[in-house]
């Protein structure tokens, strides 16, 4: 039997397999997922779909954020996935930028843009020499994708850890390709009217919080010194 005959036969036995159980049972069957695994979500704030298998977490919460916080682990990558839906939830990533943060990149997914943050973090500031030559990376991998939506601001906070996927902190590498940017690009947001005021879960009145925010913009557009918060 020549290459060509044993290409259509495997094909057409493919085919009968697929048929008689069903294309995720076949696929199952040859030990292969052509597809990737995948997992829906659906929050009282948006819904959507991680690339790989994620279970939720449990988030003990009885304060004005209940209900508007959301936790997800992949375990097998590594990756956890922290969501949340505030008003005015910008200011955090304000005041993040203030204490170190880079800018962000923008991208726009259906028609929304959004603001990608990326940093990192180290869990154990007291790793010894040994353990810093060791092949396994404590550092922690943060991507923060911020989409703000009429003074509404919905967060994915992205935390990769052990450097279970290859990640170089731009919107190239796998962990933002094959993992961020697919949650992203799924997302459907739901109505915020009832979310949370970032003032209530600061414990600031609303006074409180405008002098605040009006100060960061302050800083942000020159018209305050930064070295005051020092003082």
């Amino acid at each position: 039997m020549n290459k060509k005959k044993m290409i259509i036969l495997a094909g057409a036995i493919v085919v009968l397999i697929m048929a008689s159980l069903g294309a995720s049972s076949a696929f199952e069957l040859f030990g292969t997922d052509f597809f990737g695994a995948t997992t829906d979500f659906d929050n009282n704030f948006m819904s959507g779909t991680f690339s790989g298998n994620t279970v939720q977490n449990e988030i003990d919460d009885e304060g004005p954020a209940k209900g508007w916080t959301d936790s997800y682990e992949d375990k097998e990558h590594n990756i956890t996935y922290n969501m949340s839906c505030v008003k005015d939830g910008d200011f955090i990533t304000d005041l993040y930028q203030l204490q170190g943060l880079g800018q962000p990149e923008v991208r726009n997914y259906n028609d929304q843009p959004w603001k990608i943050f990326y940093s990192q973090a180290v869990p154990d500031s007291n790793m010894t020499d040994d353990k810093a030559d060791n092949k396994t990376n404590n550092t922690i991998n943060v991507y923060i994708c911020e989409a703000d939506v009429n003074g509404t601001t919905y967060t994915i906070n992205v935390m990769a850890y052990d450097n279970k996927t290859e990640c170089d902190g731009t919107l190239f590498c796998p962990l933002y390709k094959d993992y961020i940017q697919p949650l992203i690009k799924s997302v459907e947001f739901k109505d915020s009217k009832k979310a949370p005021k970032m003032a209530e879960l600061l414990n600031m009145s609303d006074e409180e919080f405008e002098f605040n925010r009006e100060y960061i913009n302050g800083i942000f557009n020159g018209t305050i010194d930064p070295s005051t918060l020092q003082q």
